[in-house]
């Protein structure tokens, strides 16, 4: 608060010696007066997916000097999507300043004012378009950056719903299908037992699950008073079996 402070730690190695993760100060003086303002930080939001041009993608797409930002997916709705992006576009320009690499891109994004309007440049099929964009709020977490179809919370108090691709990228999850856990109540058995938000279900009692209509068979069959067993692909610590009774 009273301009003594020239980094802040973002990051840390147990056990490693002369190695600093930090954000400059500028960034932080950006940060805090947000936090004085508004209470929170916020960050702008497109609503595409993205990634380098590599491995031959510049010249498949036209893209002078490998110069851009692939957009590999729009999400419906967002500010991306209303301003007239597609799938397969060449982001070059954000506001005139020239963009090479997603982490570029992002950067820029997450520095736009949440309502901005941002002039953003781009290819498609070999021909530059300026397009403008409201930004948006970025999301918290994964389920705020779209609302899946929720099951009925089970009797053990957590939530699921069907796996989509843009929840598997956020969740950086190669599987194409699944179950999801979206919710979790406070205090309940699945909280106990150390089921969390983000976790994927892979199989109930030993049957495979592909989808909630799978999950919610195989539950709603389930007669024994011992529980049922889940394995479970947590973010954390990979695959687990977790009891529930």
């Amino acid at each position: 608060m009273n301009g003594e402070v020239v980094g802040i730690n973002s990051a840390i190695i147990a056990g490693g010696q002369g190695i600093g993760f930090a954000i400059p100060i500028d960034l932080a003086n950006g940060i805090l007066k947000q936090l004085q303002a508004n209470g929170e930080v916020t960050r702008g939001w497109l609503g595409i997916t993205i990634q380098d041009l590599s491995g031959g993608l510049a010249e498949y797409y036209g893209a002078k000097d490998e110069t851009g930002v692939l957009v590999t997916d729009v999400i419906a709705g967002d500010p991306a999507d209303q301003a007239g992006i597609k799938p397969h576009d060449i982001i070059t320009k954000v506001n005139g300043d020239t963009v090479s690499t997603g982490r570029d891109l992002t950067a820029k994004s997450a520095n736009l004012a949440v309502g901005d309007n941002a002039t953003v440049t781009l290819l498609r099929d070999g021909k530059e378009k300026t397009l403008s964009v409201k930004t948006g709020k970025r999301p918290l977490t994964f389920a705020a950056a779209e609302t899946p179809q929720k099951e009925k919370e089970t009797e053990f108090g957590f939530q699921v719903a069907d796996l989509t691709p843009q929840m598997a990228r956020q969740l950086n999850l190669t599987e194409d299908k699944g179950v999801v856990v979206v919710g979790v109540k406070a205090n309940s058995k699945a909280r106990k037992a150390g089921i969390q938000k983000g976790d994927l279900i892979k199989e109930v009692n030993r049957q495979h699950v592909a989808s909630t209509s799978d999950f919610k068979k195989i539950i709603h069959s389930n007669n024994s008073d011992d529980g049922v067993d889940l394995l479970v692909k947590s973010m954390n610590a990979g695959y687990v079996v977790i009891h529930l009774a």
